[in-house]
């Protein structure tokens, strides 16, 4: 696939990795438009995407949009994330397993059918796994979330193997974000930035060494697009680990101290966050990204750090 203007439909497009992507994507002259349950308010709209409001599962609609947009390529961001989908798994699995089968099913009837682009996760793989975390581990799950995600994962390499869809998977670690929501309690180090940011002090819920692999989400949204515009004979892999740092919670806490000098911390285990962070991998294998596309993250934790206070000064 060429680097020539497409059009690409973001699903999830109301959320803060489908605004980064939006822009990005943008840069290169793309057409896009954006699909949500929810639209977004008027300042997180960005300029020049068209949004459309309806419901991922309401396959119809689902139709007709890509009946109307005709997309060359799908970023397929909707899902119900970790905690909400333990709080209701019936909706869960509609969201995240039901409407991307109807949405992989209807991509594939499309000619040309789109590229779809589609986000993995860590959670597929359960406990119990090694330090260092290749692609190749078993996947099996232990929370709804993670089981729904490989599903997909699978579908998707059903319709790449038998139906010629182009099909890629990304799996990124921890997402390192000036906008994790609150209820993602392995978010902790992204919520300290937004507290620094806003001159309070901040309890880190694990020990001081306590990390896991990790990658900052302007990497995370470049490497979406480098896996997206790839050339289809270099990708030997159906989905990609990505990896980039791996800091600790103490050097997240030294690194937002050298920016801002009078942030105010402290270590207050949380055995919960902590059972869920300690079996972590150090590092999710990304030789195979590093080797078929190019990926190289740009972002080392203080350069984090840096453009965190400055993604949050200027979304005030």
């Amino acid at each position: 696939m060429s680097q020539s203007s497409k059009t690409i439909l973001i699903t999830g497009g109301a959320g803060n990795i489908a605004r980064l992507l939006a822009k990005r994507l943008l840069q290169d002259g793309h057409a896009i438009t954006c699909l949500d349950i929810v639209e977004p308010s008027l300042a997180d709209k960005v300029e020049n995407v068209e949004y459309e409001t309806a419901d991922i599962c309401d396959e119809s609609r689902l139709e007709s949009l890509l009946d109307s947009r005709k997309p060359d390529l799908i970023f397929h961001l909707a899902s119900l994330l970790s905690g909400s989908s333990e709080v209701d798994r019936r909706r869960a699995f509609q969201i995240n397993a039901i409407a991307s089968f109807n949405l992989l099913e209807l991509s594939q009837k499309h000619n040309p059918s789109p590229t779809v682009v589609f986000p993995g996760t860590g959670a597929s793989y359960g406990s119990g796994v090694p330090s260092e975390l290749p692609e190749t581990y078993e996947q099996w799950p232990e929370n709804i979330y993670g089981a729904t995600k490989v599903a997909v994962e699978r579908l998707g390499v059903y319709y790449k193997l038998k139906h010629g869809l182009d099909f890629r998977c990304l799996r990124p670690p921890l997402v390192l974000s000036p906008f994790a929501p609150q209820s993602a309690l392995t978010a902790y180090a992204s919520h300290a930035y937004v507290a620094a940011f806003n001159g309070k002090p901040f309890s880190f819920p694990v020990a001081p060494d306590i990390g896991m692999s990790t990658i900052y989400i302007q990497d995370l949204v470049e490497g979406f697009v480098q896996l997206a515009f790839a050339p289809k004979e270099s990708l030997k892999q159906h989905a990609y680990n990505l990896h980039a740092f791996c800091p600790s919670a103490q050097e997240v806490a030294d690194s937002i101290k050298r920016h801002r000098p009078d942030f105010e911390y402290t270590f207050k285990p949380n055995e919960i966050v902590e059972s869920m962070l300690r079996p972590a991998p150090n590092k999710f294998q990304d030789d195979s990204a590093r080797r078929d596309w190019g990926w190289n993250p740009r972002f080392e934790l203080d350069d984090c750090t840096r453009d965190i206070f400055e993604l949050l000064k200027n979304t005030q």
